[in-house]
């Protein structure tokens, strides 16, 4: 077992499985943690979703494993329906996903004098760890007010909504990335914190004069926040233009994308993540973010933003709450025709000057420079703060793995 280390040890998890693959917040939150030198080791618990099994599988999925960072997914199940007898199988399955987390983190080094418990709601799995992960201190991060999404049922955004109430009322600190979710987290633990989102440095492009069709393009997820009518319009109006889509296929997307991706002027890709999203960038003239305004958008930060900042290209967005502080640097339109317009203004008018004052911009804005002020509150007082008193009781002892 590790020698025992004073210094936090962060156990982070998140509410979907895609480590590795779209560099989301919570991903580069990890890795600039683990390359802390304040941070002794990072595990990020990923929940897998519910798939059929054909025989035995393994617990988890191991994503990464080096010197200070461990990714992990937690697979809800790892015996078969088939497996006899019945007992055994629910106990193996019910035990070993509540289970595992503690064994893993005890073999790691993690204990009650150096655990982080850093939870991104919502998901159940941040409720389990908070009831049996033995710790110092917790943080709560909401990146998405996800009970704002009126999309969804009524008893979803209320499970939603209690569990954000339950997590931050009993955290040590909670972070947030928008003003909006400031207001209403603040109200529930005083010791909040506005952190917005920041920009990995592979996305700092450099000018180029344009050359060819005309290509704008949209990088990102296709969900309820996402105007596809307004992308429906500019293809439309301006068939001669190119139209470029870097979205994940998920249902949603496919239908709501269907329509749009049959024209001859569109190209979604599916398959740009990570490493090849800033070559997707430097491939525009324009870059898009028709976010729909909502109580929803109004919680957000979009990484998109960033991104597209450094990449120099030039932005024409939606009047969206996290638009304000960047005003100078983007176009702003309303709906299809006044995204066409602001295109067309963008292409005669756009500069070299201004393309090096959006990188500038956001030159200060890097996941490591962010993430040492994140740190900032934790440190503060690490080594004379007592283990939590929702810790009290808890153990590393009797797994039952």
């Amino acid at each position: 077992m590790p020698r025992k280390d004073s210094r936090p040890h962060v156990l982070l998890s998140w509410f979907m499985d895609d480590w590795g693959r779209f560099g989301r917040a919570y991903e580069q939150i990890a890795a600039h943690l683990a390359g802390s030198d304040k941070i002794a080791r990072v595990l990020c618990l990923l929940p897998a979703d519910w798939t059929p099994m054909t025989g035995m599988q393994l617990p988890l999925i191991v994503h990464e494993h080096r010197e200070k960072l461990s990714a992990i997914t937690l697979r809800p199940h790892c015996v078969p329906g088939w497996i006899r007898p019945y007992s055994l199988r629910r106990a193996l399955n019910q035990a070993t996903p509540r289970k595992l987390p503690v064994l893993l983190a005890r073999m790691l080094g993690f204990c009650p004098d150096n655990t982080l418990l850093w939870l991104f709601p919502p998901h159940p799995l941040a409720e389990q760890l908070q009831g049996s992960i033995p710790r110092k201190a917790t943080v709560v991060h909401v990146i998405d007010n996800n009970a704002m999404d009126d999309t969804r049922t009524a008893e979803w955004r209320d499970w939603v909504a209690g569990q954000y109430q339950r997590l931050a009322r009993a955290a040590d600190w909670v972070y947030v990335n928008s003003e909006f979710n400031r207001e209403i987290f603040s109200s529930l633990n005083s010791n909040t914190h506005h952190f917005t989102n920041a920009v990995d440095p592979a996305f700092f492009g450099t000018p180029r004069a344009r050359r060819g069709v005309v290509k704008v393009g949209y990088l990102g997820w296709v969900t309820t926040r996402t105007g596809v009518a307004i992308l429906e319009h500019i293809a439309a109006a301006r068939p001669e233009w190119q139209l470029l889509i870097a979205a994940p296929a998920t249902p949603y997307s496919r239908d709501r994308l269907q329509t749009l991706s049959a024209r001859r002027n569109v190209v979604w890709m599916t398959d740009v993540e990570k490493a090849t999203a800033p070559d997707f960038l430097a491939r525009l003239d324009v870059c898009l973010m028709p976010h729909v305004e909502s109580a929803y958008s109004k919680s957000m930060h979009p990484l998109k933003l960033l991104q597209y900042l450094a990449s120099s290209r030039p932005i024409v967005t939606t009047g969206v709450a996290s638009v304000d502080r960047w005003a100078e640097h983007v176009r702003i339109a309303a709906d299809g025709p006044g995204f066409v317009r602001a295109i067309e203004e963008t292409l005669v008018h756009d500069t070299p000057g201004a393309a090096l004052r959006r990188v500038e911009a956001v030159q200060r804005e890097t996941w490591e420079i962010r993430v040492r002020s994140m740190l900032e509150p934790i440190l503060d007082g690490w080594s004379e703060r007592a283990p939590s008193r929702e810790a009290a009781g808890l153990g590393y002892r009797g797994t039952g793995v």
